[in-house]
């Protein structure tokens, strides 16, 4: 008997060329698209590879989390375009660089890791819900990811201070 081979139905990517759409804020900071004389609110903005191709392959969705289209480059939008959709990407990804580790520990009840930290933008202090929020595949560059989805980067974990490092290992 012959296999039979099982389809999806074709999934459609619309793609927002920058000739066709404007983004624009409203003076309240929302986000709108104007896009082939539609107008849409805009809820959210994503990376597809938010390291290796930040500016390239940006989901764009609705207020109720609709997929509205694809940009395939940010190049390809107008100034005020561009300005718009990198403040909102540069907000929604941002990611504070770890300078030095002051404290780490195991929260008894949950499992979960409470780190103190120095970053650049000074202290801070967040939960790592578990080991599945710590990203070390690009190692020695080292992403945390914290309850709220924040997430703050080790640049390179071999250049921390050594009592910074002998803080951490254990939790990495």
């Amino acid at each position: 008997m012959r296999g039979e081979w099982l389809t999806e139905p074709d999934i459609e990517v619309r793609l927002i060329h920058g000739k066709e759409a404007k983004f624009l804020k409203a003076p309240d900071g929302k986000i709108m698209l104007v896009w082939n004389e539609e107008v849409y609110p805009v809820g959210k903005i994503l990376r597809a590879f938010p390291i290796s191709d930040p500016w390239r392959y940006l989901f764009v969705y609705d207020t109720d989390d609709n997929e509205i289209g694809l940009v395939l480059d940010i190049r390809e939008l107008d100034e005020t375009s561009q300005k718009v959709v990198r403040e909102e990407l540069e907000r929604r990804y941002h990611m504070p660089r770890i300078t030095r580790i002051l404290q780490v520990e195991r929260l008894s009840q949950t499992g979960h890791t409470r780190w103190r930290v120095e970053t650049e933008e000074g202290i801070r202090e967040f939960v790592v819900p578990g080991s599945e929020h710590i990203y070390t595949a690009r190692y020695p560059r080292i992403f945390l990811v914290d309850e709220q989805g924040n997430r703050y980067e080790i640049p390179n974990f071999e250049r921390l201070d050594p009592r910074s490092r002998r803080i951490a290992i254990q939790y990495l």
